[in-house]
Order: structure tokens, then C-alpha cells, then sequence
């Protein structure tokens, strides 16, 4: 969350975010969600997925959600078709996987891979570009990520993280929802359709964003034990190592057992042997 706001949109017809001061908005609504999970020690399922969320006008416009007016935040049940409960579905982190042009399909997955479900994105190698040389004939973003994948040096990460990003295409860089990418994508020969779905590397398929929120929601291990890791590596402020895992798991299992709570979670790892020898 300290980068949102850090690349501000610059586009035509993005003056919303600057009429109702969104990037202001966007940071309280996750903080206000979060803060209310911690206070009523609420399920880790609803930072997946939830039917509630926190909103103000500004943000309830930015989402295209009718008759929430003035800027009081206030919780807010969402519509039964609504793709914004959880954080996925949050501007907050739709926007800061952006550059405030465009999104970033690659940044997006790999935000899902590493802090939503534990796993690793290695650097880059040197001297490889984020997007080949080669891909100026590519008429859609998924296509110039295919002709990425072809090189040998980028394949074995690529194809870890780029069908996460892509699955959230049909959110911009501001997190509004869309349907296709526009007339200046077509002036410049691509394709303006979005294709959402996709293939995991462990051979599922989902589509979108509620197929993303399933996919992740159906590995509800993985997600904790990336939480957990997450906050552990703040709470001990260094990386985590090997001779940590002994700990992490008894955490993860733990809470597994209790109901994925996330305030019982916090204090798992607060007494935890890792945490009290730091």
C-alpha cells in the first residue's frame, strides 16, 4: 500500500481519480476492511472473497455501485454479482500493480503467486527485457506474453505468474471494470476483446476474477501459510529460512484447526518461538 498514489493516472477520462481523491480512498477502504477482520477475528476466507466491503462515493462510483452518496465511508453489502469483495477485488491493489497507464499483467501475478499463495518469483535473468523484442506483431497482451514465454530464460518464470495477471485484465490500471481495451488499442492494431481465461500450471482452468478467487479460495492451506509468512518476515523484520519452517507449519496447522481466524493467526505467531527469541 505505501505505492499507491506513486504513479498517478495520466489518461483522458481519469479524472475521477482526482475528483473524489481516490488514491486517499482506495488506502482507507483496505485498511478499514482489514482493521474490521482483526477486530471481530473474522475468517482469512473473506481477504479472498467476501459480500461486504467499505466505501465512500468516489469509490462506489469508481466501481459503478449506485446510492452510496458523500465521502463518510461506511460498510456496505455488496451485490450478489459483485466481483469487489476481498482484496483482489480492491482498487487499492489493482492500482498499485499498474503504472498508472496501463496494467501489468506480469506484476499481477506475480502479487498472487508471492503474497497470495506462497510461492517464489525469482529474478529476472540480466540483460532480459520485460517484454522480448519480438512481440511488435502481437495483437493482444496475451499474445506478446506467449512470445515472451518462448524464450528459454523467461519461460520457467512466466509460466508460474502470467495466467494469474491476465485473469484480472477485465480491471484497468484503476481498478474500474471493463469489457475490452478501447479505440486507442485498436488504432494501434491490436485486438480490443479481453480474454480472461486461463490455465494454471498444475493444469486447471478458471476465467477471471471469480475464477481466480475460487482457484486460490480451493487451496486454502497455501494462502495461510503465505499470510503467514508474510507477517512473520515483518514481525522478525529478516527472510525467512529453512530452520523457520518447523514453526510456520505448526502455525499453519494451527490455524487450520481453529477456522482461519485472523486475529487467532496474528497471536499464533506473536507467541510463537521465532517471534519471542528474535
Amino acid at each position: 500500500l505505501r505505492e499507491v498514489g506513486s504513479m498517478p493516472p495520466g489518461n483522458k477520462g481519469d479524472s475521477i481519480y482526482y475528483k473524489y481523491n481516490l488514491k486517499d480512498a482506495m488506502l482507507k477502504e483496505t485498511k478499514l476492511f482489514f482493521n474490521d477482520l482483526l477486530k471481530t477475528n473474522g475468517s482469512l476466507v473473506n481477504l479472498l472473497d467476501s459480500n461486504y466491503t467499505f466505501l465512500n462515493e468516489g469509490l462506489a462510483e469508481l466501481y459503478g455501485i449506485k446510492g452510496i452518496t458523500g465521502n463518510q465511508f461506511r460498510k456496505v453489502k455488496l451485490p450478489a454479482d459483485s466481483l469487489r469483495g476481498g482484496l483482489i477485488g480492491q482498487a487499492s491493489l489493482l492500482t498499485v500493480t499498474g503504472n498508472g497507464v496501463e496494467t501489468l499483467p506480469v506484476n499481477r501475478g506475480a502479487f498472487v503467486l508471492e503474497k497470495l499463495l506462497g510461492g517464489e518469483v525469482p529474478p529476472p535473468p540480466p540483460d532480459v527485457p520485460e517484454i522480448a523484442p519480438d512481440t511488435s506483431k502481437a495483437r493482444s497482451i496475451r499474445e506478446k506474453l506467449e512470445l515472451h514465454r518462448e524464450e528459454a530464460s523467461c519461460r520457467s518464470c512466466h509460466k508460474k505468474i502470467d495466467h494469474f495477471g491476465l485473469a484480472l485484465e477485465k480491471f484497468d490500471y484503476l481498478g474500474r471494470y471493463r469489457t475490452n481495451y478501447g479505440k486507442a488499442f485498436r488504432k494501434q492494431g491490436g485486438e480490443a476483446g479481453i480474454n480472461t481465461e486461463v490455465k494454471a500450471v498444475d493444469g486447471k482452468s478458471f476465467d477471471g476474477m471469480a475464477g481466480l478467487k475460487k482457484y486460490i479460495s480451493s487451496r486454502p492451506k497455501d494462502f495461510t501459510r503465505g499470510l503467514t509468512e508474510n507477517l512473520m518476515t515483518y514481525a522478525l523484520g529478516r527472510r525467512l529460512s529453512f530452520t523457520d519452517r518447523k514453526v510456520i507449519d505448526g502455525i499453519v496447522s494451527s490455524t487450520a484447526k481453529g477456522g482461519y481466524k485472523l486475529r487467532d493467526l496474528i497471536k499464533r505467531i506473536v507467541i510463537s518461538s521465532l517471534f519471542l527469541t528474535k
